[in-house]
């Protein structure tokens, strides 16, 4: 299942050259992918009150092109991996039809208090495994 997310860059453009600077991407990804885990019923709330939480643990970006103040952008994510710990989640960002960044960011669950990773619970890695698409 691949979750889309379309917005307009409203920002201050944060270098010289008027692109958007490259840490907004980052945000970006994050936020959609946040918004993706809320609507498979596992947000940040449903995982707290389980005493869990999704952490980043790597990221990586290959900017392609810049975004500028005003673009219409379309940020598309989907899961690609699952492990007994971790998730793989792939990232697309495009003006118009045109790719202009991709990512992956690798996402272990962890024990909220204890801070450590926990298996993922059975009925989500099967969740996650029904949707996820590889690449």
């Amino acid at each position: 299942m691949i979750y889309e997310k379309t917005f307009i860059v409203n920002e201050k453009p944060e270098n010289y050259i008027r692109h958007v600077n490259n840490l907004r991407y980052l945000e970006w990804f994050i936020e959609t992918a946040i918004e993706h885990a809320q609507e498979l019923g596992w947000g940040m709330q449903a995982c707290k009150e389980l005493g869990l939480a999704w952490v980043a643990i790597s990221h990586s970006i290959k900017y392609k092109k810049p975004a500028y103040q005003n673009d219409t952008l379309k940020i598309k994510t989907w899961i690609t991996r699952v492990t007994p710990t971790r998730i793989t989640r792939l990232y697309e960002c495009y003006r118009e039809d045109v790719l202009i960044a991709k990512a992956s960011t690798v996402w272990v669950l962890v024990d909220y208090d204890a801070e450590r990773p926990r298996a993922i619970p059975k009925d989500l890695k099967n969740r996650f495994q029904d949707i996820c698409i590889l690449i």
